[in-house]
């Protein structure tokens, strides 16, 4: 399978901490990411993905041989996940462009080495379901969440795993599901209200990938969803390639303040004016400077 070039997919794998959730699994000495897939048939293949040569190697794993359309399917889902088709080649020269901003070394040396591609689910529902269970707690928390709804919901692969659960089968559970087993708290009405609105068919997430939508339009269909406030918003436009935000939380904020050198919290304004000259890159400039330290040779990932 072909990769853009430059591309690490070790980079891409922890370009932020969807990897340390199920049912994705990573195996850094190996170098083999992994997860089970829903096809549109109805099976669920297991996939593992590592680098060969200049691309990618799949090993897919089901009951019975894929189809020429399933394998394809695979493949297209790979792609989605790994942000294979998004074309950083105008950040790129923006980032040629701006060559005297502060940040701007970081972002030649991250583009340089493969970096600024990010890991995303097979289906926009899943991104927006995971984003829910960031908001308001500890990565800790984030996990045992997902962990949660994956052992309780998700359908088994072949090899053990199980899926991410669908927005139909979420669906189906009521609100003191969410309360009493997923223990999602406040969350628990916005999960079942963001699955039964998908499940209906009376909003389209997938559709959200079309890159001929204005974002002020994508912005405002994800506004709407119950429980997305500014942060939950812009987390899952940066997750679906529409960078003008910046998804500011408490940890980006301090690590912000202390590569700049400010003794006191900017307030968020004065942060998104730093960001102002990169454009449409905005959240994506702002997402590489603060996480520089991960790309080390002894990455300070959490």
């Amino acid at each position: 399978m072909r990769a853009p070039a430059p591309f690490d997919l070790d980079l891409v794998v922890r370009s932020h901490g969807w990897y340390d959730l199920p049912p994705w699994t990573w195996d850094p000495a190996r170098r083999v990411l992994a997860r089970p897939l829903r096809l549109s048939g109805g099976r669920v293949a297991a996939v593992e993905v590592a680098p060969r040569g200049d691309g990618l190697a799949l090993r897919t794993v089901a009951e019975g041989p894929l189809s020429a359309a399933e394998a394809a399917e695979v493949r297209s889902q790979v792609r989605t996940c790994l942000s294979l088709d998004e074309d950083l080649g105008p950040f790129r020269a923006l980032v040629e462009g701006l060559s005297g901003r502060p940040e701007a070394p970081a972002l030649r040396r991250a583009l340089g080495r493969g970096a600024g591609r990010l890991l995303r689910s097979p289906t926009v529902f899943e991104d927006a379901a995971k984003t829910l269970c960031t908001t308001n707690c500890s990565w800790a928390m984030t996990r045992t969440l997902v962990g949660r709804l994956v052992a309780e919901l998700g359908r088994e692969s072949p090899l053990g795993s199980r899926t991410f659960p669908s927005a139909e089968e979420m669906a189906e559970r009521p609100e003191r599901f969410y309360r009493d087993r997923i223990r999602a708290g406040y969350r628990s009405p916005f999960l079942r209200a963001l699955a039964r609105r998908v499940a209906s068919g009376e909003v389209d997430l997938e559709g959200l990938r079309d890159r001929s939508l204005p974002f002020e339009e994508v912005e405002r269909r994800i506004r709407d969803l119950s429980g997305f406030g500014p942060y939950a918003t812009e987390h899952l436009l940066r997750l679906l390639g529409r960078y003008q935000g910046l998804a500011l939380d408490s940890w980006s904020r301090k690590k912000l303040a202390r590569l700049r050198g400010r003794r006191g919290q900017p307030s968020d304004r004065t942060l998104a004016r730093w960001f102002e000259p990169w454009k449409e890159w905005a959240g994506l400039a702002m997402w590489l400077e603060i996480t520089e330290d991960w790309r080390q040779d002894s990455p300070a990932w959490p």
